[in-house]
C-alpha cells in the first residue's frame, strides 16, 4: 500500500494535479498582488489630492493677506499723481521765494 492516493499513483495524473494547483495558486497571489498595488496606488493619489487641497488653501489664505495688505499700505496712482503735483506745487512756491530772497540781498548789496 503507498502512501499516495491511487489517482497520483502514475506521474501523469499527479503532474496534471499539480499544474492547475499551482497555476490556481498563481494567479491567486497575481490577484492579491494586483489589489494591493491598485489599493496603494489609489491612497496615493487620494494623499497627494489632499495635499494639493491643503496647499491650495493656504496659498488662497496667504494671497488674501497680501491682497489686504497692499490696499491698506500703498496708495493708487491717481492718488500718487495728486501727490506728486502737490509736492511740485510746492517746491515751485518755495523755489521763488527763495529765488526773491536772493534778489532782495543782491540789490541789498549792490546799494
Amino acid at each position: 500500500m503507498s502512501i499516495l492516493p491511487e489517482f497520483m499513483e502514475n506521474g501523469a495524473p499527479l503532474k496534471s494535479f499539480l499544474s492547475k494547483n499551482l497555476l490556481t495558486v498563481a494567479l491567486s497571489i497575481a490577484a492579491a498582488l494586483g489589489a494591493y498595488y491598485t489599493t496603494v496606488s489609489a491612497l496615493q493619489v487620494s494623499l497627494a489630492t489632499k495635499a494639493d487641497s491643503s496647499y491650495m488653501m493656504n496659498m488662497e489664505k496667504r494671497l488674501s493677506v497680501v491682497e489686504n495688505n497692499l490696499e491698506r499700505s500703498f496708495i493708487t496712482r491717481d492718488d500718487f499723481y495728486r501727490f506728486r503735483e502737490e509736492i511740485s506745487y510746492r517746491l515751485s512756491k518755495i523755489e521763488f521765494k527763495l529765488g526773491t530772497l536772493v534778489e532782495g540781498e543782491n540789490n541789498a548789496d549792490k546799494r
